[in-house]
């Protein structure tokens, strides 16, 4: 194959991500049944589609994989300046979040994820933003109680894990 070749390939593979996802938005709308007739399925395409067959092209030809979206900075709340519901406490936010870290990298996205749903199964007598879990775990990662890499403010791009305990 050459580059001519990768080229129209590679254009055709970028219109079929685009059908998937045009179909993703489309399943969603048909309800539990066809979520559960086509997610499987289609989550498969879209893993073959990004993953195997695009690295193909981009191993070969690296000028045609596309730049990162620049980083988005996703929250700049600082735990100092939160204000807690009075029926929730500081140790509260800290057992949900220690409650759903790993001891294994996790993106502070995940992280969140879970705290947030941790919350909405009433976890919490008042609910809590994802801004105020997100500044807790800066917090904990400044105090030297989380490990983490990257800017914990842009949750896609950092990750958090338990700190090691056995290496003191």
């Amino acid at each position: 194959m050459n580059r001519e070749e990768a080229k129209k390939i590679h254009k055709h593979l970028l219109d079929a991500a685009a059908a998937f996802r045009r179909a993703e938005a489309a399943i969603v709308d048909v309800g539990d049944d066809g979520r559960k007739l086509f997610a499987e399925p289609l989550v498969t395409a879209v893993f073959h589609l990004r993953f195997k067959l695009l690295r193909l092209i981009y191993k070969r030809f690296p000028d045609l994989e596309p730049p990162p979206p620049p980083a988005t900075i996703h929250s700049t709340l600082r735990w100092e300046d939160v204000s807690l519901p009075a029926s929730v406490l500081e140790t509260d936010v800290d057992r949900i979040i220690f409650s759903v870290m790993k001891t294994r990298w996790q993106k502070v996205a995940m992280v969140l994820y879970r705290a947030i749903e941790k919350v909405e199964e009433g976890e919490l007598a008042a609910p809590v933003d994802y801004d105020v879990f997100a500044a807790r775990i800066q917090a904990l990662a400044e105090a030297d109680l989380l490990d983490a890499q990257g800017d914990l403010q842009v949750w896609d791009r950092s990750e958090v894990r338990l700190k090691d305990r056995s290496v003191n």
